[in-house]
């Protein structure tokens, strides 16, 4: 293969041509899956998800999410994938996945699925399915040999979701195994060939253990692996544009390549350093006639270097696995069933503690390498210690039929071992999520109640934190401090969903903000003689679409907590964390990944749209990046306690942090898009955007529904809102 440089217009970058010689199969098959089917165009097409939890154990690993290209053997080309399990980041039951994905088909259509593989020893099984995201339409498992073969199954697809299908290979659990040359057809096999005759890969070269993502100051290249398959040479062009997070295109540029007959290769398109954001690659290959023949896109982010643990107790966290791309975001606390009853107590008094399992160990040593603390939420589950029914039962009908109330005194034995031997290293303690799912006051009192008792004999100076969903009509807050509720519980939290579909923060919650609703909990506690009493947060997200464009979402599993796009879930997560924090909680985990290990078959979880922070393939996305910078800007800080009234449907939220005041600005309407303030003269500001940049101060800003932050360096915050105070909205 010759590759022909050009010099990327207007961008001053130059494409390094990276060769390589490969034999390739003959074009002409109806292969299906369209993208890197024989792993010759790098991690192109599929990924390697870790059952239910991905996260929670992959990006962890050494090798994050992937199985290994191996050049050393192949069916066909150069290279194939090793499928390789290394405990603890995968065990019986756990293992990871090859997973390509969102595939068209037809219902009642017989497909043939086909691969070739070989094994580590004679005898070793491999197991292959193809399915939708709810239902597998059978199982295949091949005995290998130590030489390569090509296996093949039929299937008939049954009912879909949307229309697609994926193909699941799991990896083996006695040693590695190789694969290539996947393909899936519909009728019967035939001679294996990848789906396009020219196929385009692209990776990044991101440092360390966080998927595509960059510190400030880094050199961000892009590789573009190209592949033949035609039976002549092929007059490949490369054109490239690298979108920001706010839609412009900061690097574009072109190259064209000359691919040899069944041959490959790649060029690397050098960035260099980048400005902190979150940005989306797209590079398309076309022939000579300018036809398109594939396009690939590729996410990745720029944060500022992970900064070091500080006295401050933080205001941020997530839900799952602490690895070292949420620490990386300014993530410092983690919610995590780690210490569920179920989990640590499965028999009655036999008791195992997540030091003593080599996967949960593993979660205890990520939190001391990061600095992270975590609430543990304590939850009733194990059979043996369940006797009846609640009383009245919850507003979830699914998860009341099948309720039991636990035994009171097992549960106090329960919280009382945890509280006592993790009150070195856990200081809060949430009791049980979202009782009223399957309880109502009137149940969850008594629990609550135990609880508390347990842990406060356990460790007195721990925090007990109880609550449940948040909203304004909602009779559960209310019942239970009737009961005496208020007398044990140190921490009030809501999980403050609202619905996402109904529109933005400002109006998820019938119309009004999660202001109104922590209003309405704050006059609840004040009849009761704790107006004060601290709220946390404890769930929050949004289900978003992926911001790559060839990952299919056939349906939401929870379509109320939807917003339309990646960019949508960013802004949204920045804007309720403001509103929270502005109005006195002092809490907020985000929920934007699942830890779990109980529904592996719960397939809906790994699809490309959820509460994500990074993509299918661990690409930080938006919110992560935006997530970073929030952190950045707030931690540690104090909510004046009141807004500037500046005009209709602005928000503005003023903070103190250290000897700085803080604020954050922004235009939630949609007629217009934006509007414009004059600013003061006085005190001088350091405006920021929603992914960290510098905006050039003016007398005039214009805003939008992406928040603007506002630094005012060694000024009380009393006169940053006066000044704010006096900003004046420009009529359009």
């Amino acid at each position: 293969m010759r590759v022909a440089i050009a010099r990327p217009a207007g961008s001053g970058l130059w494409l390094l041509p990276v060769l390589a010689a490969i034999a390739m199969p003959p074009a002409g098959s109806a292969n299906l899956i369209l993208d890197g089917s024989s792993f010759e165009t790098g991690y192109d097409g599929y990924s390697c998800l870790l059952a239910y939890a991905w996260t929670k154990y992959g990006l962890a690993a050494s090798d994050p999410r992937r199985g290994t290209l191996d050049t050393t053997t192949a069916a066909h080309g150069r290279c194939s994938l090793k499928l390789a399990m290394n405990p603890p980041f995968g065990r019986e039951g756990f293992s990871p996945w090859c997973t390509f994905r969102w595939i068209p088909v037809k219902e009642g259509t017989r497909y043939t699925v086909s691969l070739y593989a070989k094994g580590s020893h004679a005898g070793q099984r491999l197991t292959v399915s193809v399915s939708d995201a709810w239902q597998d339409w059978g199982w295949s498992t091949f005995t290998l040999s130590t030489e390569w073969q090509r296996y093949n199954h039929t299937i008939t697809a049954g009912k879909t979701v949307g229309g697609y299908a994926w193909v699941l290979i799991p990896f083996t659990e006695d040693g590695p195994a190789w694969i290539d040359g996947v393909q899936l057809e519909e009728g019967d096999l035939t001679d294996y060939a990848p789906g396009r005759p020219v196929d385009l890969g692209l990776s990044c070269n991101y440092p360390g253990n966080c998927e595509n993502l960059f510190n400030v100051g880094d050199q961000v290249v892009l590789h573009a692996a190209v592949f033949n398959d035609l039976a002549q040479r092929s007059d490949v062009r490369l054109r490239y544009a690298v979108e920001d997070y706010f839609g412009r295109i900061p690097f574009r540029g072109a190259a064209r390549v000359v691919a040899e007959a069944r041959a490959g290769g790649g060029a690397d398109i050098d960035l260099g350093a980048v400005l902190r954001g979150s940005y989306k690659a797209k590079v398309t290959a076309l022939d000579a006639d300018g036809k398109t023949l594939d396009e690939e896109e590729l996410v990745f982010g720029v944060v500022r270097r992970r900064r070091a643990a500080t006295g401050v107790e933080s205001q941020f966290g997530m839900h799952g696995f602490p690895h070292d791309l949420v620490g990386s975001c300014g993530v410092r606390w983690i919610r995590t069933y780690l210490l569920a009853w179920q989990a640590v107590e499965p028999e009655q008094g036999k008791f195992s503690w997540p030091e003593e399992r080599p996967w949960d160990q593993l979660f205890l040593e990520q939190l001391d390498k990061l600095h992270i603390d975590a609430l543990p939420v304590l939850q009733a589950g194990p059979k043996w210690a369940m006797t009846g029914p609640p009383t009245h039962g919850g507003w979830a009908k699914d998860q009341s039929d099948g309720a039991k109330m636990p035994d009171l005194e097992a549960w106090r034995n329960y919280v009382y071992q945890a509280v006592s031997r993790y009150k070195g290293r856990f200081h809060s303690w949430e009791v049980m999520n979202e009782p009223s799912a399957w309880l109502n006051a009137e149940d969850y009192f008594p629990i609550l109640k135990t609880a508390y008792e347990a842990a406060k004999q356990a460790d007195p100076a721990c925090r007990i934190i109880a609550g449940d969903s948040a909203w304004k009509d909602q009779p559960f807050l209310r019942e239970l401090l009737d009961r005496g509720g208020a007398d044990y519980l140190d921490i009030y939290c809501g999980h403050f969903y609202g619905v996402a579909q109904a529109g933005p923060p400002e109006v998820k919650y019938g119309k009004e903000g999660a202001d109104a609703v922590i209003a309405n909990l704050r006059e609840a506690l004040g009849r009761h003689g704790k107006p004060n009493v601290p709220m946390w947060n404890t769930e929050e997200g949004t289900i978003s679409p992926p911001w790559y464009a060839k990952e299919i979402v056939p349906s939401s599993h929870e379509p109320w907590h939807r917003v339309p796009s990646a960019r949508r879930q960013a802004q949204d997560m920045v804007r309720s964390h403001l509103i929270e924090l502005g109005n006195g909680i002092e809490k907020v985990f985000w929920f934007y990944e699942l830890y779990g290990e109980q529904a592996a078959a719960a397939r809906w979880i790994i699809r490309p749209e959820g509460m994500y922070g990074c993509e299918f393939d661990g690409a930080p996305r938006p919110e992560l990046i935006a997530y970073s910078v929030m952190t950045e800007m707030l931690e540690g800080a104090t909510p004046f306690g009141r807004e500037p009234r500046i005009g209709d449907k602005i928000h503005c939220f003023v903070f103190t942090r250290g000897r700085d005041a803080v604020a954050a600005i922004w235009y939630w309407g949609t007629e217009p898009e934006s509007v414009t303030v004059t600013l003061p003269a006085a005190p001088s500001f350091r405006v920021s955007d929603l992914m960290g940049n510098a905006v050039r101060p003016a007398p005039k800003l214009r805003l939008d529904g992406n928040p603007l932050y506002l630094v005012a360096r060694g000024r009380p915050a009393q006169e940053l809102f006066d000044a704010l105070s006096q900003a004046k909205v420009v009529a359009p």
